[in-house]
């Protein structure tokens, strides 16, 4: 539970503090090409018991 609130802590600090600029709301404004696919991203992450997910990429250049 700790972990849940110090991500939305830091959610809360570092996006949308920064989103609140007017300056920043042409970056902020696509969520849907941003969030959305971190979020899955941070959820496959989460729920991959076997961190086969970390590196994956890197992985499996080096086995070419």
């Amino acid at each position: 539970m700790l972990t849940i609130i110090n991500h939305a802590s830091a959610f809360w600090t570092v996006v949308v503090m920064n989103c609140i600029q007017p300056a920043n709301w042409q970056y902020c404004l696509p969520v849907h090409e941003w969030l959305l696919p971190e979020l899955h991203v941070g959820i496959t992450m989460f729920f991959d018991k076997e961190k086969s997910f970390l590196y994956k990429s890197e992985k499996e250049y080096l086995s070419k």
